[in-house]
């Protein structure tokens, strides 16, 4: 057992009588009202980024991921023929100077020859004038059930937005988002482990952090242990999806997607290199991808499908809190009604698995719509510190 996880189970009892890393104030969600939880829509300029069409041959979009890039906003998603991450889907991407004008999507990743699996778009990162995407080459289908030990995350960069170099692996494993930052220059990296390793090593998900800001080398995989989190430990845990965000104390809290229709969550107090037992928030969730952040005043902000009921992906929502701990402000992105244009296995009906950054004094949020199209929403900051007035 390495000093990390010596130290971590030493803490384990204390860890497991914290209070939860957040809360949601009482009542800031009415699940019994289906249509809005209660809430009104903020504040927002709806833009499509792809659509799709019979004659395309490809009619599933999914887990879309945003970045800022000299100047210009970029989004890449997975990109498949009928059903979710079946062979031959693709990552596709786009850009725009505004968020309201893109450019034709074009091809970032697909499968090479030889490989029956699928690519599966997993955000971007920035560095030293260097646009790095990611993605999730899986192998094996349809016996790999996205967690063949082959599977990895990989990389390729450009320095124009336009020329991809080679696909370099960074590390194995099934992601969904790209490296985030944490403090002083370390980025993280959250997925989840591949094969059987994660029985053994106590975490479904697989939390990484680096020091080498170019988000491609020098991973390290931080401790956590996931099998103590109560009532039901590693059974609760399906796809974590890990989106961490850090509190102006330098905390970083770490929400996990899971099967108990609340978030779970996890804090680290040393940088991301060892992480809480996660622990049950009353927090509503579907059960799907969420995104989070902190805004330019120091506020945090979720966004989520809180339900009602599992699956539920009707209602996008975002909530705000000042400090990271409570978030007291919610408001709907996204609940018109929507139905799927073409069926697909994998796929279901809403606003879902959102990415989101602040750029040019608002807020985007990309999310696919019924797992068949790509959308975006700008939110004016303004609009956030009219309703907090």
């Amino acid at each position: 057992m390495n000093r990390h996880a010596v130290i971590l189970t030493l803490l384990l009892p204390a860890l497991a009588n914290a209070a939860p890393p957040f809360r949601a104030v009482e009542r800031l969600f009415d699940l019994s009202d289906s249509k809005s939880l209660g809430l009104t829509t903020i504040a927002g300029e709806h833009r499509e980024i792809h659509r799709a069409t019979e004659e395309s041959g490809f009619r599933f979009a999914h887990h879309p991921g945003l970045i800022v890039f000299k100047d210009r906003l970029y989004c890449s998603w997975s990109n498949g023929r009928a059903h979710e991450d079946r062979p031959d889907q693709r990552v596709l991407y786009s850009s725009s100077p505004d968020g309201k004008e893109w450019s034709e999507a074009q091809v970032l990743a697909e499968p090479p020859d030889g490989v029956y699996g699928s690519c599966v778009a997993s955000g971007f990162h920035v560095h030293d004038g260097n646009l790095v995407a990611y993605y999730t080459l899986t192998h094996e289908y349809p016996t790999h059930n996205l967690f063949n030990e082959k599977n990895g995350v990989y990389a390729v960069t450009s320095a124009d937005g336009e020329i991809w170099s080679e696909p370099t692996r960074v590390a194995s494993g099934f992601f969904i988002e790209g490296a985030r930052p944490l403090s002083d220059g370390r980025l993280f990296l959250g997925g989840e482990h591949v094969g059987e390793i994660w029985k053994s090593q106590r975490a479904r998900m697989k939390l990484m952090f680096s020091d080498s800001q170019n988000g491609i080398d020098g991973w390290s995989e931080a401790t956590i242990d996931a099998a103590a989190a109560k009532p039901n430990g590693l059974k609760v845990f399906g796809y974590t999806e890990p989106c961490p965000y850090v509190r102006k104390d330098g905390t970083i809290v770490c929400p996990f997607r899971n099967q108990s229709g609340f978030l779970y969550a996890s804090v680290s107090r040393d940088n991301g290199k060892t992480w809480s037992v996660p622990q049950q928030t009353d927090f509503p969730d579907s059960m799907a991808r969420f995104s989070t952040g902190r805004l330019p005043d120091g506020g945090i902000y979720l966004i989520n499908n809180p339900g009602p009921g599992r699956m539920n992906r009707s209602l996008l929502t975002i909530a705000l809190s000042d400090d990271g701990k409570v978030f007291d402000r919610a408001w709907l992105i996204r609940g018109e009604p929507t139905t799927q244009r073409f069926k697909g296995k994998g796929k279901r009906d809403g606003w879902q698995y959102p990415s989101s950054l602040v750029w040019n004094n608002s807020l985007f949020v990309a999310y696919s719509v019924n797992k068949e199209d790509v959308a975006i929403t700008r939110i004016a900051l303004d609009a956030f510190r009219k309703h907090k007035d």
